[in-house]
This record gives structure tokens, sequence and C-alpha cells, in this order.
């Protein structure tokens, strides 16, 4: 985890053009119009994480790109930081449970039940008419994504001990989006290229840039574990996407005017870093002239297998307005 501020240095950067975003809508949906869930936590077990699923349906082919829950978890300092969420597709030998995982992400969990979540490392074309999975790897003590009388159940099951459990129909609190995670302030631009693996990294935000939030940061999910990896930060609003020689399709999406480094995460999401996840802790100081502050942010790692002269592997950008 690195830590940087937006101190009155920075000020000298700034830059009042780039617009505010408010958040796309979901391309699929359900019991999300209310704030209401159940008054549980999930247990916690010392054999590991724990993980459960939701079988859903499109109506129409969905690209998905992100996914959101509403979810949260106040014991975190005792089990664990991290959630991770995936798309899964249903077991074609044993139907009515969770395949084969199509794409996924983690992220560091906001400890209010709040809506949040995570981009995907891939494109997961969702077919209509068919049974896919969500699934959600907790550390224990999380608050359970669904609602109690919710308007849309769907089938339940546990992971446990390598095998999937039914269990009741629940009514759960999901948003997938087909565009990576935005929301006011926050833009993504540009594309990532895939590492060596086939995944793809992306950087997001779970936080609003708002002046006077400490616990701002720049995420970053889909990468390689324990690979250095550097946070590009630029000042410049309309920057391109300008292609990087020597990269496998890499693109530059922000200019290069603050460099910050770090390393992806090893563990699951009980460690104290998670595979292929880094966070970037950027404090916004309660100063009424950053509003309309702008920057960007994109993440660059280590790939030594992607075979190119330049080894190494970009997400998208962050654009950041604060407000």
């Amino acid at each position: 985890m690195t830590k940087a501020s937006l101190c009155p240095t920075a000020l000298l950067l700034l830059s009042l053009t780039a617009p505010s975003f408010a958040q796309a809508a979901p391309c699929m949906r359900a019991n999300d119009q209310t704030t209401s869930v159940v008054a549980l936590i999930y247990s916690f077990s010392n054999a590991g994480p724990g993980r459960w699923a939701w079988q859903i349906t499109p109506a129409a082919t969905t690209v998905a790109r992100s996914i959101r829950i509403y979810t949260g978890n106040n014991y975190t300092s005792s089990v664990g930081a991290f959630m991770s969420l995936e798309i899964w597709d249903d077991d074609p030998i044993n139907p009515g449970q969770p395949g084969s995982r199509l794409g996924g992400g983690t992220w560091l969990i906001e400890a209010t039940t709040s809506w949040q979540g995570t981009n995907l490392d891939d494109f997961v074309i969702m077919q209509p008419a068919m049974d896919y999975w969500i699934v959600l790897v907790e550390p224990g003590w999380s608050t359970p994504p669904f609602e109690t009388g919710g308007s849309t159940t769907m089938p339940n099951m546990n992971g446990t001990s390598g095998n999937w459990i039914a269990g009741t129909a629940q009514a759960l609190k999901y948003r997938i989006y087909c565009g990576l995670l935005d929301e006011q302030g926050l833009v993504p631009f540009g594309t990532a290229c895939a590492g060596s693996a086939g995944a793809i990294g992306t950087a997001f935000a779970q936080e609003l840039p708002t002046t006077g939030n400490a616990t701002f940061r720049i995420e970053g999910t889909g990468f390689d574990a324990g690979v250095p990896i550097l946070n590009v930060l630029g000042v410049t609003p309309g920057f391109p996407s300008v292609l990087i020689p020597g990269t496998a399709s890499c693109f530059s999406n922000t200019t290069l005017d603050v460099t910050l480094a770090a390393t992806t995460g090893t563990g699951n999401v009980r460690a104290t870093t998670a595979s292929g996840h880094v966070q970037f802790d950027i404090s916004i100081p309660a100063n009424p002239a950053l509003v309309g502050f702008y920057f960007a942010s994109q993440l660059a790692a280590l790939d030594v297998n992607i075979g190119t002269p330049l080894p190494f592997v970009t997400s998208n950008a962050m654009q950041v307005t604060v407000f």
C-alpha cells in the first residue's frame, strides 16, 4: 500500500476543466432499489474464507465488465480486509451449481454497509436464457448482501470444502455493469491490455473524491501476484490514449507527472495483501480550494512472461475530479 496526499503544492497544477460524472446505470440488476439487508453476519470458518453463490439468468446478451453488491464488514482487522466477486458459468456436468470462473476481481472492504465491488479481469459475455453464478469470496463476519422479502429471489449455494451445497433462495442485491466502475468525479478512460496469463488488470476507486476524504484511494485488480507496479499520475485533462512502443498493444492513458511504486498482493482475502490487487492511498485534505482539482491515475505492472521488449502491462486510467 502506498500513501500520497494532495498537498498545497499540487494546487499549482490545478485544472477546472474536467467534469464530474454520475454513475452509469447497471445493465443487470436485482433488489437494488432499497438499502435493506438481512440483520446477520456470515460465520467465520478456520478452514478458509467464505464462498457464496447466486444464480442469475440474463434476459439479453450481456457483456459484464464490473459488479457491485450491497455489503460491508466491521471486523476486517480481525478476519481480513478484502472481498472478491466473480462470475461463473453453470456446471455442464452438474447443472444447477457453479462450473468455471469466467472473470472476477478483488477490492478493499468498506466497513459501512454500502454498494461496493470491483472491475472484472476479463470481458464476461453472458448469453440470454442461460444460467450463470455470481460468486462472493469474503473473509467471514461480512454483511450478507441480500434482503429478507426482496422482490427477486435466486438459487443460493455455499462453497464448502470444495463442494457446492444448496441453500435457501435469496434476494441478492447486485448490480452488473457493462463498463468499468465509475461514480461522481470518477471516470474510467482508455483501454487496458491483457497480461501473459490472459487477465486484464484495471484501475478503479471505491470511495468518492470529496474534500476531506482521508481514505480516498486508487485500487487495481487483475494483475499478476507479487509483481512491481507503478501508479502514474497526470494532471492534463483531455490527454488521449497513446500506444506505447515495445508493449503488447498497451496504451498510455495519462501524462506522466508523478509516479508511485508498490507491489501487487499475494494472499487470499484474509491476507495482509490480496493476490493481484494493489492500492494507493491518496488522502484528500479538507481544503475548499481543491474543489475541481483534476488528476488521472493509471497502473503499469511488470509482466516478465509477456515476451515484449518493454515487459509491462497497463490499466485503464481513472480520471478523478475532486468535489
